[in-house]
């Protein structure tokens, strides 16, 4: 599969009593396609989410959505400020190995 990034940092949201919890994943290469949508119709919602697909060999953990998400391998236990959070998940991880993958979106 196409990449175009070394990596990212997922936090699995965990909670613990009333504040939440962080786990660390990394994955490997993966491919990630920034939007910054325009606002139509009545609603005037922005429609910014960025696609994320992270190829199977590259996820040792399936992410759900909650959890946040950052692009490139950081340290630390608890995500940033900039990190966006993940809005879906769709778990492709079937049919043929050189297409097998993983598609988060985020906002």
């Amino acid at each position: 599969m196409f990449t175009n990034h070394a990596g990212c940092t997922i936090f699995e949201k965990i909670r613990r009593g009333r504040e939440p919890s962080y786990v660390r994943h990394t994955t490997g290469p993966c491919y990630i396609e920034q939007n910054h949508g325009q606002s139509s119709g009545s609603d005037r919602i922005p429609r910014n989410s960025d696609f994320i697909s992270i190829p199977e060999a590259s996820a040792d953990y399936l992410p759900k959505p909650d959890d946040r998400i950052v692009y490139g391998i950081i340290d630390g236990d608890v995500p940033p400020a900039g990190a966006l959070t993940i809005l879906s998940v769709k778990d492709l991880r079937f049919g043929s190995p050189r297409v097998r993958h993983i598609e988060l979106t985020a906002g």
